[in-house]
C-alpha cells in the first residue's frame, strides 16, 4: 500500500468557509477548500491511500487524486511505501518557548521620555529585549537621531525600527550616515513625504527604507489588518498559535512617559518618571492579553488566516467581553469576512460607524481618504 504525507512545516488552518496550508520553510500560503482539509487529514493520519479512494467512493477517486497531484506539484508532502516509513516522520511540535522577559518594545519619543530615556534602555536590557520601535513625532536630523539611539547600542536590543516625520534633508547622504554609525538598524519610515517609495536593504545600506505620505502622527493608525501585513515566519505564526500575535511579551511607553501593553491602550500601569519596567510587567493585570490567541475572539476563530494574521486589542468592535473582562472582540480594522471569503475596506462598513466615533478615528479616515485621493 502507497501512504501519503505533509511535511510537518506545512501548517493547516481550518476556516469557516475554506482553509489554509501555511508552509513554514518557504513562508508562503496557499488558499484551500475545506473539503480537501478533510481528505489530508486521513491521509496524514496514516490511512493509505487505497483505503481513502475506498471511503469517499469511485466518483470521488478522480478529485482526490488531483488533490495529491497538488499536494506533490506544490512539495507539500511526499509518499512513503511503508507504515514503518511514514512514522519516521514525526508531526511539527507547536510549542513556542521564549526565556526572555521582553521580547519587543515600543517607545513614543518626545522630551518628557527622553530624561529617562537612559534609564529605559538599562531596564529594557535587564528585561533581555531584543527589538524596539521608534516612534518620533517630529522632523529629526541624523545627529538628533544617533544620539537618541546611543542610549541602547550597549544593549541586547539588536533590531531598531525607526518611524519619524519626513524632511528635507532625508536623502541616501542621510541613510548612508545612519548606516555607517548604527549597526541595528532594521527600518526607517519617514511620514508625510512627498510621495511613497520603498527601498529594500542592500549592501551600501542595510535597513529598509520607506517614504510613505500617510501622516503618521498618532498611535490611532496602528492595527490594520491586511494581506501585506500578514507573517508566515516560522516562530511568528507558532508564536500566535500560543499566545496573542501583537502582545505577547510586549511592553510599551507613550509620548507622556505612561507604560502600557501598546501606546493606543488605555489601560497604564506606572509612569517611567516613578515606576519601573520590571515593576510595571509585575503587574497582575499587565499580562492578561498575553495568552489571548485569535482562536479566543470573535470571528477570528472561524477565520483561516488567524495564525498568519496579526490582532489588535487597541482597536476592536466592541461586541463581546469575556467572563473575566477581556475584550474578545474582533479587531475593528479588519475588513474580512470568514464567512464569505470577501475583503472590504473596514472603513467604510456603516456597522462600525459608532466604533470609529468612539475611538476617535473619524479625522484619520478622512485624512487618509484625501491622501489617496491626491
Amino acid at each position: 500500500m502507497m501512504y501519503f504525507k505533509l511535511f510537518s512545516n506545512c501548517l493547516i488552518t481550518k476556516g469557516f468557509n475554506q482553509s489554509l496550508i501555511c508552509d513554514l520553510q518557504r513562508q508562503t500560503y496557499v488558499i484551500i477548500p475545506n473539503d480537501f482539509v478533510e481528505i489530508i487529514d486521513k491521509l496524514n493520519n496514516c490511512t493509505s491511500i487505497e483505503d481513502v479512494y475506498k471511503y469517499y467512493g469511485t466518483d470521488n477517486k478522480k478529485t482526490i487524486s488531483e488533490y495529491i497531484d497538488y499536494l506533490v506539484v506544490n512539495e507539500f508532502g511526499f509518499f512513503c511505501d511503508t507504515i514503518d516509513e511514514f512514522n519516521n516522520f514525526p508531526a511539527l511540535k507547536k510549542d513556542f518557548i521564549e526565556p526572555k522577559k521582553i521580547t519587543n518594545a515600543i517607545i513614543e519619543y518626545s522630551s518628557i521620555v527622553d530624561k529617562k530615556l537612559h534609564l529605559v534602555a538599562k531596564q529594557l536590557n535587564d528585561l533581555q529585549c531584543k527589538n524596539l520601535i521608534l516612534f518620533i513625532y517630529e522632523k529629526i536630523d541624523s545627529q538628533k537621531l544617533k544620539s537618541i539611539i546611543d542610549y541602547f547600542i550597549e544593549t541586547r536590543i539588536s533590531s531598531i525600527e525607526i518611524i519619524s516625520e519626513y524632511h528635507e534633508a532625508v536623502n541616501d547622504a542621510f541613510f548612508k550616515e545612519l548606516n555607517s554609525t548604527i549597526s541595528s538598524l532594521t527600518k526607517v519610515i519617514f511620514y508625510d513625504a512627498p510621495f511613497e517609495k520603498f527601498i529594500a536593504w542592500d549592501k551600501e545600506i542595510l535597513f529598509d527604507r520607506v517614504l510613505t505620505q500617510k501622516n503618521i502622527n498618532s498611535f490611532k493608525h496602528c492595527g490594520i489588518v491586511h494581506t501585506k501585513y500578514f507573517n508566515t515566519n516560522f516562530p511568528k505564526v507558532l508564536e500566535a498559535v500560543n499566545h496573542n500575535s501583537c502582545l505577547h511579551k510586549k511592553i510599551s511607553i507613550d509620548v507622556t512617559g505612561n507604560i502600557k501593553n501598546c501606546p493606543a491602550m488605555p489601560e497604564s500601569f506606572g509612569n517611567i518618571m516613578n515606576v519601573s519596567l520590571q515593576n510595571a510587567l509585575e503587574n497582575s493585570n499587565f499580562k492578561k492579553y498575553w495568552n489571548i490567541t485569535k482562536d479566543d475572539i470573535q470571528t477570528c476563530k472561524d477565520c483561516e488566516f488567524r495564525y498568519v494574521c496579526t490582532d489588535c486589542r487597541a482597536f476592536t468592535e466592541r461586541t463581546h467581553i469575556s467572563s473575566n473582562h477581556i475584550d474578545t472582540s474582533k479587531p475593528l480594522k479588519c475588513g474580512y469576512n470568514p464567512y464569505t471569503s470577501e475583503w472590504e475596506e473596514w472603513n467604510i462598513s456603516p456597522l462600525k460607524k459608532k466604533e470609529i466615533e468612539y475611538y476617535g478615528l473619524v479625522k484619520i479616515i478622512d485624512s487618509s481618504s484625501v491622501k489617496t485621493s491626491i
